[in-house]
């Protein structure tokens, strides 16, 4: 290493010339270069990117069940998002609008600005050999100014974030601010309108007028039916006709249950009222029927009973029909005895006879009402019957309709939804509430990013160095002489004893 080291300062020693030479030569192209090119700015805005214009055009109170309402997503921003957003950014299309009406740049940037052009045009004189060549369309000036605009815009997605940094360089501070922020803007309202469509609102709106047309032509008929059928709340009334029919064949068991037993009771008191003698020895005398007698008051009782349930229940209801039946089977028995009264003459009326008389005519007048409230309670079972049939009907034919009511409702109300939701993105571009927004807005540069002068400096002072260093190797490696011991150590790597030198 010792050795290699000595080599290289003998080269450098020896050949110092051309190597000061060749070293002060690089240095000061490069000083040159960095102190007549002109300085470049760079003017710098950041856009953010979200998608939060959801959570104001999903209008789900437009529901009335809140466990139907739309939930808000949150869609996470992609890479496709912020790819295609960059490619909005820089597009030709967007950069004519901004120069549009916008006055170059003044060239007051004196030589070092026509070097520059100067060298910018050289370096396209092969592209335009090339159209020529080709017969390409010739550019218009502010066609050929875009493309170059656009080679001074740099885009780029800050690294683990939804932001968009972009930046534009210019010789020009002033006019790179400005241009970048009129890129800005114009990329807002560019964007705008591409979310816009007017013609949304007027479609969703004409539809939604059609359905609710059918709507309402479904409510009607729901309507109709209901009120031709009567029918208020069909569960409640079905299951009222099931409790009312239920409560009838009940009634019914009992009353055949004790006509079973008042015809046991007859077919008992007719066995004993033939083996009871019906008069017994006693003088002639004129008395009256003491059956009928006994009959009349429960007549009497019935009728007054019947006028006082008169008051609280109706002609039709179950406890008056009983009560009509056992008047009506009184007065058959009363119509059959035509005698008020019997002559005796040796003979009377046998008290046991009679009562049995009495009690089997009390059982016959019971048998007959019983079987009178059979035949009503059948009737009215027969009649719940039909009722419930029909309601049971009624309901499929109901929840057929309301089913095509909340169908046309549903329909409906989605087109209302999407008419609002397109009425609120209208409203949403208009007001550049868009799903991105100026997170940092177009700085204005004060000191030139390029070039860096210190920097530059410091790069031509390192490659001088390296130029004078290869100019001197160079110079060492054309020259056959050799002329250290380094050289002899490093050519036959033979050790040098000793070094003679010639005195003048």
């Amino acid at each position: 290493m010792e050795e290699t080291l000595a080599y290289w300062y003998d080269l450098i020693l020896r050949r110092r010339h051309i190597a000061l030479q060749t070293a002060v030569a690089v240095f000061a192209v490069i000083a040159i270069v960095t102190l007549m090119w002109p300085p470049t700015y760079t003017s710098t805005a950041k856009i953010l990117v979200q998608d939060k214009r959801a959570q104001y055009l999903v209008s789900s109170d437009l529901q009335e069940d809140a466990m139907s309402k739309q939930a808000v997503v949150a869609r996470p921003v992609t890479q496709e998002d912020l790819n295609s957003e960059i490619e909005l950014l820089t597009s030709e299309y967007l950069i004519k609008q901004v120069i549009a009406d916008l006055p170059p740049p003044a060239n007051d940037r004196g030589i070092s600005g026509t070097l520059s052009d100067a060298a910018g045009v050289m370096l396209d004189l092969p592209a335009l050999g090339y159209d020529a060549l080709h017969s390409a369309p010739e550019l218009t000036t502010r066609d050929a100014w875009a493309i170059k605009l656009a080679r001074h815009l740099h885009p780029d997605v800050v690294k683990l974030s939804d932001v968009i940094e972009v930046s534009f360089d210019s010789h020009d501070p002033r006019w790179s601010h400005d241009f970048l922020a009129r890129l800005i803007s114009q990329y807002l309202e560019y964007h705008a309108g591409l979310s816009a469509d007017p013609e949304a609102e007027k479609f969703f709106n004409q539809q939604a007028q059609l359905l609710q047309t059918k709507l309402d032509a479904s409510e009607d008929q729901l309507r109709q039916f209901e009120v031709q059928n009567g029918i208020t709340d069909i569960r409640a009334q079905k299951q009222a006709l099931v409790t009312r029919l239920s409560d009838l064949q009940i009634q019914s068991n009992r009353v055949a249950a004790r006509a079973a037993a008042a015809q046991e009771e007859v077919a008992s008191l007719n066995t004993e009222l033939q083996q009871t003698p019906q008069r017994v020895d006693k003088e002639v005398k004129s008395v009256q029927d003491q059956a009928l007698a006994q009959l009349k008051p429960q007549v009497m009782q019935l009728k007054a009973e019947r006028a006082e349930l008169l008051s609280r229940y109706q002609p039709t209801s179950q406890r008056i029909q009983e009560i009509d039946a056992k008047l009506a089977a009184a007065q058959r028995i009363l119509d059959a005895e035509n005698h008020l009264e019997v002559q005796e003459k040796s003979s009377d009326i046998n008290p046991i006879w009679q009562a049995l008389s009495t009690e089997l005519d009390r059982a016959k007048t019971n048998v007959v009402a019983d079987q009178a409230t059979q035949q009503a309670l059948q009737a009215e079972i027969a009649k719940t019957e039909a009722d419930l049939t029909t309601m049971t009907n009624n309901g499929v034919q109901l929840a057929r309709l309301e089913r095509q009511v909340a169908a046309d409702k549903e329909a409906y109300m989605s087109y209302v939804r999407k008419s609002e939701e397109a009425r609120t993105a209208q409203a949403l571009n208009l007001s550049k509430i868009l799903n991105v927004s100026v997170a940092q807005p177009a700085s204005r540069p004060l000191r030139p990013s390029f070039p860096i002068v210190w920097l530059n400096l410091l790069a031509g002072f390192v490659l001088a160095i390296i130029g004078g260093v290869g100019a001197a190797y160079w110079e060492e490696e054309r020259d056959d002489v050799i002329y250290s011991p380094a050289a002899i150590d490093l050519a036959s790597g033979l050790k040098t004893v000793a070094i003679f030198r010639e005195e003048t």
